[in-house]
């Protein structure tokens, strides 16, 4: 999928760019995989030179699948990734999508459901921790994108990564890491001006320089001959060195604002004027590319202006049937005449591939459109997008939550926070799935503050939402928080264990109790506590009981370095998984007490326990269970100095680990061979 120009086809400059740029291309397509970012200021032709090389790398015989990402909030998590995926899945038949995908295909659907449509007999993948999911689906997507290129070499475009949401950087740092033995090049646009050190792009770029396939070009504005190129490709006439250095004076060579200069000296002198006949000393050129657009626009007829500016509020890209819907006082003949308005002026374009569907030439013409809105015309505009588009979905809005969300946050000040509210809410719970946990912390911090909830505290949440809210964002942080901050997240469990509490939700209280925590020594994050009030809860003897039992045991040890509770603790979960036959409790209690067995270095103890741990994962025919009982084993082992039994545990680990493509646990069975073998 390529994306059209938006300055035309024109093109000048830039050989000493697009010779670095090209020999990247040549070295991904030669099997040495690239990740190049462009950088430059906004209208300096990042996209365009993306453009180029698109058109550089189809002439060799590669693909290009591009993703764009945007200003505004909405898109769902992984968005530029979504996008040019999904566009090769809805092209591609069943079979080769299946040998492509590979086992990884049911991790991929869970954030791109169209695969289902393809395949619709996969079954759902197997529960992991948070952080092995995430890193699970990675691998899923970058084994996927690496098997196509094999059979053709692959340009993967990833545009405006300044907006991109951090899931999507993670992903490509993780792709990043992957890359040099593949025929794939990852070409990135961000405008560098946008990018603090506090952005979440600087720590990718950061990531991404540690890496021998990166490079970085940054595109400054063009110069002498190239200004003069330009405004003749552009006008049809060769201009004076006059209107040459008075148009650079005040673009500083950027293309865009050159090419909306030349534009609009062309639309005040008629389009037959070229730029001949242009005075370079009478000149009045805008100061600022926002007011030269401003300018433009205001040439176009009020209806089109209108038509464009309802567009500018739906988004950097919009679809005609929507727009439509919103502009129901015009006929669609009209309508579909200022769409035409809107092209001849290069203020829009078509979407290649994709019917009825538009987007805005540049960000700068939409973000100058929705700038001349009064705040309350715009607000009211968000107003009626959003309930339009609350009509489209009905009761199924899927992936387009955030989309909801956003309008509806934009017009909280007309239509309260309760629409808002609930697609934000249900934005956030998606956002867990897809395992897009940052994500899933903003929606949730918004919906919070929305409500006047404080997001830091020890008070209980105040109503049965806040409580899933703050539920949620505990999960959210568990799964991206340094463990220094660990307390962070045990604070929103224990607000949202509060309330259910209070309230007799003796079951919810003990779900958010049961959450899995990761544990160090001497860390003091209150999970201790938490459990310990959650016992309180539950019937003795009971499963739940016996669940909380075995956790409540590592927290004691680890946060109060209380060896004896925590062996109590052990001891009774024992007693009620033993009585009811609970095997898959039996092992879990194990696994825990062998982690305090080894602290206290009762080597021998944690040992028997691991190899009884092994008998029940393949009694329960738990493979993924079976890793973690293994790598105990071993390491069991080596403590007791039987290093060739050690060596054992860790060949049958190695050989599950890659049949179930769990790196971690992989990478965990080499670092121990590593240390066996010395």
């Amino acid at each position: 999928m390529t994306q059209s120009g938006q300055t035309g086809r024109i093109f000048v400059g830039r050989e000493r760019e697009m010779a670095g740029l090209s020999a990247a291309m040549d070295a991904a397509i030669a099997g040495h995989g690239r990740v190049v970012m462009l950088a430059g200021e906004p209208g300096i032709g990042k996209t365009r030179m993306a453009q180029e090389l698109a058109a550089y790398a189809e002439s060799l015989g590669a693909q290009v699948w591009w993703g764009s990402c945007h200003e505004q909030q909405g898109a769902p998590p992984y968005w530029p990734w979504v996008q040019l995926i999904r566009f090769y899945i809805q092209r591609t038949d069943p079979g080769p999508l299946a040998t492509q995908m590979g086992p990884g295909a049911a991790d991929i659907s869970e954030i791109i459901p169209e695969v289902l449509d393809k395949l619709p007999d996969l079954k759902p993948p197997s529960p992991l921790e948070p952080e092995q999911a995430r890193f699970r689906l990675f691998e899923s997507i970058s084994n996927f994108l690496k098997n196509i290129a094999q059979s053709q070499p692959m340009m993967l475009v990833l545009d405006d990564l300044q907006w991109a949401d951090q899931p999507s950087l993670l992903l490509l740092e993780f792709l990043s890491n992957l890359l040099f033995d593949s025929k794939i090049m990852v070409l990135g646009t961000y405008r560098d001006i946008e990018v603090s050190r506090e952005h979440p792009l600087s720590s990718t770029l950061a990531q991404l320089a540690r890496t021998e396939s990166y490079h970085r070009e940054e595109l400054g504005g063009l110069e002498g001959e190239y200004v003069a190129q330009l405004i003749k490709d552009i006008s049809g006439a060769a201009p004076s060195q006059e209107l040459v250095q008075a148009i650079y004076g005040h673009t500083e060579g950027n293309p865009f604002f050159m090419t909306e200069v030349i534009r609009l000296l062309g639309e005040r002198r008629g389009s037959s004027a070229g730029p001949e006949e242009y005075d370079a000393a009478g000149l009045e050129i805008p100061q600022s590319v926002l007011e030269v657009i401003g300018q433009r626009l205001n040439r176009l007829s009020t209806e089109c202006e209108t038509v464009l500016t309802t567009a500018a509020v739906i988004g950097r890209q919009f679809d005609f049937g929507l727009l439509g819907l919103l502009s129901d006082e015009i006929p669609e003949t009209q309508l579909l005449g200022s769409m035409d308005e809107g092209l001849d002026a290069y203020l829009i374009q078509e979407v290649p591939g994709q019917a009825d569907v538009y987007q805005f030439s540049h960000a700068l013409v939409q973000q100058t459109l929705r700038e001349r809105l009064s705040t309350s015309r715009r607000v009211r505009l968000h107003a009626k997008i959003g309930e339009t588009l609350e009509t489209l979905y009905g009761d199924q809005p899927g992936e387009h939550v955030a989309e909801l969300a956003h309008h509806f946050f934009e017009a909280s000040s007309v239509l309260g926070p309760e629409k808002f509210v609930r697609y934000a809410t249900f934005a956030g719970e998606r956002a867990l799935e897809a395992y897009a946990f940052e994500g899933a912390l903003d929606h949730f911090d918004r919906v919070l503050a929305s409500m006047g909830v404080t997001l830091t505290g020890a008070q209980p949440a105040p109503d049965e939402k806040a409580a899933a809210l703050l539920f949620g964002k505990g999960c959210a942080q568990l799964a991206t928080v340094e463990r220094h901050r660990l307390s962070e997240a045990v604070s929103c469990l224990r607000r949202a264990f509060d309330y259910y509490a209070e309230a007799g939700d003796a079951d919810r209280a003990v779900a958010v109790a049961q959450q899995p925590l990761p544990m160090a020594q001497g860390m003091l994050s209150g999970a201790a506590q938490l459990t310990r009030r959650a016992l309180e809860l539950v019937e003795r003897g009971s499963h739940d009981e016996g669940r909380l039992l075995s956790q409540f045991a590592l927290h004691v040890y680890f946060e109060e370095s209380d060896v004896d509770a925590a062996q109590d603790a052990f001891a009774r979960a024992m007693v009620i998984a033993q009585g009811e036959e609970d095997a898959d409790l039996e092992l879990r209690t194990l696994g825990n007490a062998a982690s305090v067995d080894t602290f206290e270095c009762q080597f021998q103890a944690a040992l028997e326990k691991g190899l009884r741990g092994l008998e029940l994962a393949r009694l329960l025919d738990n493979p993924r269970a079976e890793l973690g009982v293994q790598y105990r084993a071993a390491g069991g082992r080596m403590l007791t100095g039987d290093l060739q039994g050690a060596k054992q545990h860790l060949e049958a680990m190695r050989d599950l680990a890659e049949r179930l493509r769990d790196r971690f646990w992989l990478s965990s069975a080499y670092f121990l061979s590593a240390q066996a073998s010395i």
